[in-house]
């Protein structure tokens, strides 16, 4: 995929697994707020017209030793209805933007801006960047009073949210240093924190076949018990509910099974309780864009030692292919 690509709302499902791998944020807010001309910013340092977001434009940006993957999201009501809630779930952080000189807007951001943080999982850190955008402008109304308008004082309740506030000019460049400053520091912490150490990793065919186990559980059992049960809940899954793949994950006592279910195969994967869901899932949505319509497993191994960054010596590796 390169830089700049515009997706519609059909194309856009294909990129949910962030597969540049890069530090995966959001950008959010009203139309015409300056979102798209933020993430130009980041990436020339400069104020660059730019034209109106229609559903999705992905770009990356480089800042010191951290890339980010940076899903711009259009502002109007048709995609936030549509595609917001799904890119707000998988990111790592979320920048909104306000026109601070446009208070006609606030209470329908103030909706917006909650919907959007109340879709996160109480149990993730994540990241908000909030930028008040148009400082410039003779009616900009002052952070005090927006912070107030919007109640973003109840972030304090968020207990596992790192939150900032900034007001911005993207054509001056007022505070876009210190806030892209902050980003990158807080970024930078958060990839540390939200490192996944895969306990087990298994992909095993629609039917229960397994394809691939690594294991650092010492599991004794044989992988097909293991993806058989996978198969197993996924077809009741199917049948209670009409649709495939609607099983996300699965908790029990120290450990999460993560699971994801396409046409073809079962990707699934067992971390401790307290490791993080959604970069599991990120993983296994790397993996699997890889996977997809392979008929030769024969580099398979590979694919996902490195997608998982792991060390396969300290893996017991069982193949169910030749």
């Amino acid at each position: 995929m390169r830089d700049g690509y515009k997706l519609n709302e059909q194309e856009s499902s294909k990129i949910l697994s962030f597969e540049k791998k890069g530090i995966p944020l959001v950008i959010i807010g009203l139309a015409q707020a300056g979102k798209s001309t933020f993430v130009k910013r980041l990436q020339t340092g400069e104020f660059k017209f730019t034209k109106a977001t229609m559903g999705l434009q992905f770009e990356t940006a480089n800042i010191g030793d951290v890339r980010f993957d940076i899903f711009d999201l259009g502002g109007h009501i048709t995609y936030r209805k549509t595609i917001w809630e799904t890119y707000v779930k998988l990111a790592y952080g979320i920048v909104f933007v306000i026109d601070s000189a446009n208070p006609a807007l606030f209470d329908e951001s103030k909706k917006e801006f909650w919907k959007s943080i109340n879709q996160k999982d109480p149990q993730d850190e994540f990241l908000i960047l909030f930028l008040c955008n148009k400082s410039d402008l003779e009616d900009s109304i002052d952070l005090e009073t927006i912070i107030n308008k919007l109640e973003l004082y109840k972030l304090a309740e968020k207990e596992k949210a790192s939150y900032q506030f900034f007001k911005t000019s993207m054509k001056n460049g007022e505070n876009v240093e210190n806030a892209v400053n902050w980003l990158t520091k807080q970024t930078n912490k958060l990839a540390v924190k939200r490192k996944v150490d895969p306990l087990l990793f298994m992909l095993a065919d629609i039917e229960g076949f397994p394809i691939l186990e690594l294991d650092k559980l010492g599991i004794e059992e044989e992988p097909s018990l293991l993806a058989g049960f996978l198969s197993a809940i996924e077809s009741f899954s199917q049948q209670l509910f009409g649709k495939r793949g609607l099983l996300q994950y699965l908790s029990a006592g120290d450990y999460k099974y993560i699971i994801k279910t396409d046409e073809e195969y079962i990707y699934s994967m067992i971390i401790s309780k307290d490791q993080c869901q959604e970069e599991a899932r990120r993983q296994i949505d790397v993996i699997s864009d890889y996977v997809k319509g392979m008929k030769e497993f024969g580099i398979l191994e590979g694919i996902v030692t490195h997608s998982l960054g792991i060390d396969p010596s300290e893996y017991e590796l069982r193949r169910g292919f030749k």
